[in-house]
């Protein structure tokens, strides 16, 4: 369950992939399978985990696809994903502007063929609110021709550019849009980057934001010799380093089975820290024994809300946790089932295992984050890393 400000991503995926040729004759490109999955597939898992959880896909080419695999369902961290469907192809303005009805007053917008593996939270803290549009940049080593090229001013974009540039910043196709924009729409078929941005950058309201931290993270799978290395690609970039966090003592202070946001008091830096490993491209978890749940103190119920409100509040600052593992075990519990998850409880390494069984985790690379001998314990059973994080100091890895 997650919630945030802007909570909607449009994926544009009504193109007709012609430049894959055969290869798209009974497929539509966001649909090709990679490594047992489709490419929309990886798509929707990483927007998802960023908290967006209601998904509008605009499709038009073999529209009957994307409905029979997305339409109506609820998939990763409950996102629910619906299809709009343009009967002719209309551009990227074209297509925004017959879907209007079905958009939020802000939205990310993305193309169905472009993965850019990135912090997608902290766009959302850089866009101001006076402008109508944030688009996420950067630069990559080679086959730029075809990429719009941008020229940034003050962290507004000055230039749109087809033609090629030296060290040119390329649009990843990763924005946040304010709905506004679709106000500057006069005809029904229409680009964005070429009809719409042109006047908008005029009047500086288009921002934009570098990731070349990110190099390397970009890809788009629009021609055949780049799609063949999307299988590379993609084990590449969700199989990532992670860090698993203690809660009591080093998110919020430890003042005993903390279970409402009322007593939940953030730690020092603590922001910053979770926003610096988002940014760097970590997964960042939560493991935590929470025995007052067996004790009778307070139920799952009530720890979910307050994961809820962590994350809510980790939004604001551009930041998120990927999940949070709990261990809700006492010996003595009165309910039975609350007896049966000692291999859950620190130092036991069974909220590690279920982080591994449902992510694609660098465990070698990963490290945990405590304050008391169990978490030390626990980082060493499971092999990994282990560190105390001293808050008075800066915080950094």
């Amino acid at each position: 369950m997650k919630s945030k400000k802007i909570s909607q991503a449009v994926i544009l995926a009504g193109g007709l992939g012609s430049r894959l040729k055969e290869i798209t004759k009974k497929t539509p490109k966001p649909l090709i399978k990679i490594n047992n999955f489709a490419f929309l597939d990886y798509l929707i898992f990483n927007i998802s985990r960023y908290g967006f959880d209601k998904i509008l896909i605009l499709t038009g080419y073999k529209h009957n696809l994307f409905l029979k695999r997305y339409h109506n369902k609820t998939l990763y961290f409950n996102s629910r994903v619906t299809c709009f469907k343009e009967k002719k192809p209309l551009g990227t303005g074209g297509a925004l502007l017959h879907a209007k009805k079905k958009l939020q007053s802000k939205f990310l917008l993305c193309n169905g063929d472009t993965y850019f593996d990135f912090n997608i939270n902290d766009l959302e803290k850089s866009f101001n609110k006076n402008s109508l549009l944030i688009s996420a940049l950067t630069t990559i080593k080679s086959n730029t021709s075809r990429y719009s090229k941008v020229k940034l001013k003050k962290n507004y974009i000055k230039t749109y550019s087809d033609q090629s540039q030296d060290n040119s910043l390329i649009n990843t196709g990763y924005c946040l849009v304010n709905k506004k924009i679709l106000k500057n729409v006069k005809t029904k078929i229409c680009s964005l980057e070429k009809d719409i941005y042109p006047a908008l950058i005029k009047t500086k309201k288009i921002q934009g934001k570098v990731y070349n931290k990110s190099f390397n993270k970009f890809i788009d799978i629009g021609l055949p010799k780049d799609l063949s290395k999307a299988e590379k690609f993609l084990k590449r970039v969700i199989s990532k380093k992670a860090v698993f966090l203690d809660r009591d003592g080093v998110i919020n202070k430890n003042l005993g089975y903390v279970h409402k946001k009322n007593n939940f008091i953030w730690r020092k830096g603590i922001f910053k820290f979770i926003k610096e490993l988002n940014d760097k491209n970590y997964y960042v978890f939560v493991v935590t024994n929470q025995s007052g749940i067996g004790r009778g103190y307070y139920t799952e119920k009530d720890l979910e809300k307050l994961n809820y409100w962590i994350n809510n509040t980790l939004y604001k600052k551009g930041a998120h946790i990927d999940e949070f593992f709990h261990a809700p075990y006492f010996k003595h519990s009165l309910i039975k089932k609350f007896r049966k998850f000692l291999h859950l409880r620190k130092p036991n390494t069974g909220m590690i295992d279920l982080a591994k069984k449902k992510w694609k985790i660098n465990l070698k690379n990963s490290i945990l984050i405590g304050d008391q001998i169990s978490d030390k314990q626990t980082a060493i059973n499971a092999k990994i890393k282990y560190k105390i994080i001293n808050f008075s100091d800066k915080i950094s890895l």
